[in-house]
């Protein structure tokens, strides 16, 4: 689905401006070294135009340290561009999927033919991933994503396939090991219940809680599925009230986790707690709205603002992302940043433009955790290209920001359970 020229124009040319790889800037490499085109993919329109912004700029503040405008203590971030293809700078060049895989997919297309992406980078909802990846597949260019979490992903045989974030298992994991040690100090979590969307990311992530659920001895006490366009959910939440569960779960977007939290209010229902495998309750909006009812609530991330702090790369790497845009860094930006910081670590480490080349070089990509901003074991891809070092964490609303709560040893707020309220 080509984009009008004047279109495809506005947006170089805003991808230019934000990475300053303009002709004529001193800060950014030399212009006649051509400049590595990367695709991004995010939904800049529609309701998760919120996330996609934030994962956006998360890409361009990558690009702008490869490209020299900021030291940063990361691989690649003194100097200019890519030391080993003659300091060759880095063009984001933004496609946005309007949330629809069959844009998704086009854009792809669009990308590489038209606009001579080496890699593609981004994506948000699972199903859209999953379509813009498979046309990545057919044309063979290296597809990196961070932010697609439902774990059939990285198990369809892809070859050119590669996700630098959790799984939707590896947050599962990290969510169900918070539930036993619960259990453990004599607190019920058997009774569950799961509020999840119709599609890959909400059908993934049901079926992945129904299969960890043994490990608390629970099971799974109402299984209500929404739409993902949904934005009234009175009947569903009325059917999670009647189930009297332990914990709910959920996976949701974010017009139905405001929805949900609303629902809840006009019920009078407060669940003793409720986990979020990200989705709309990780969105900065959920917290800026005015309306009460996020007090308490937890999720689970791959970044943590509070963990950050303890870590001077990372930190500056936040401080500068709230200096550049006005806002807290949050974990969508931070794993889009990181994605597209290994494609360009292995695209420099290929010293080649060819995607084959490139995916080599991812295949053989091993960064230590100390060289990432994120707290994990670092980035190495296992058979399936799924990042064997990627780690979630747990964090709940606290005077109405997150905070880390869960693995306790690294936790810097006491876990609240059952949620607290908030007199909303």
């Amino acid at each position: 689905m080509p984009r009008p020229a004047a279109g495809v124009a506005a947006l170089l040319c805003t991808a230019l401006l934000a990475t300053s790889a303009c002709v004529g800037d001193p800060d950014t490499p030399d212009p006649s070294h051509h400049a590595v085109n990367i695709g991004f993919l995010a939904p800049m329109s529609g309701p998760a135009a919120s996330v996609g912004a934030d994962t956006r700029r998360g890409a361009e503040l990558a690009v702008e340290i490869v490209n020299g405008r900021h030291s940063i203590p990361l691989p690649l971030g003194p100097g200019t561009g890519l030391p080993r293809l003659n300091n060759a700078g880095v063009k984001l060049l933004v496609a946005d999927t309007h949330r629809s895989t069959t844009r998704g997919a086009a854009e792809v297309e669009q990308l590489v033919n038209e606009e001579q992406a080496v890699a593609i980078a981004g994506g948000y909802e699972s199903s859209v991933t999953e379509a813009a990846s498979a046309r990545s597949e057919e044309l063979k260019i290296p597809f990196v994503n961070g932010g697609s979490s439902a774990t059939s992903l990285t198990e369809r045989g892809l070859d050119w396939f590669f996700r630098t974030g959790p799984s939707e298992l590896d947050y599962g994991r990290v969510v169900f090991s918070l539930l036993k040690e619960r259990q453990s100090t004599g607190t019920a979590v058997k009774r569950i219940a799961v509020l999840h969307t119709d599609d890959q990311y909400g059908n993934d992530g049901a079926a992945m809680i129904k299969r960890l659920a043994s490990q608390v001895d629970g099971r799974v006490v109402a299984d209500v599925t929404v739409g993902t366009g949904s934005d009234g959910l009175l009947a569903d939440a009325r059917e999670v009230v009647q189930a009297k569960p332990d914990v709910v779960l959920t996976l949701l977007y974010t017009a139905q986790a405001l929805a949900l939290r609303e629902s809840f209010r006009s019920l009078a229902y407060r669940p003793p707690a409720l986990i979020a495998f990200g989705g709309g309750h990780a969105d900065p909006v959920f917290l800026q709205e005015p309306r009460a009812g996020a007090e308490g609530i937890c999720s689970r991330f791959a970044w943590s603002a509070d963990l950050a702090q303890r870590n001077p790369t990372a930190k500056a790497v936040a401080d500068l992302y709230r200096k550049n845009y006005g806002s807290p860094m949050n974990d969508d930006a931070a794993r889009a940043f990181t994605a597209v910081m290994t494609l360009a670590q292995a695209i420099d480490s290929a010293r080649s433009r060819t995607p084959a080349d490139i995916r080599s070089a991812l295949v053989n990509t091993d960064l230590p955790g100390r060289e990432t901003i994120m707290p994990w074991d670092g980035v190495k891809f296992d058979d399936n290209h799924q990042n064997a070092g990627a780690r979630g964490i747990v964090e709940q609303v606290q005077g109405g920001r997150y905070r880390l709560v869960y693995p306790f040893d690294v936790a810097q707020a006491p876990l609240s359970w059952p949620m607290g309220d908030d007199n909303g």
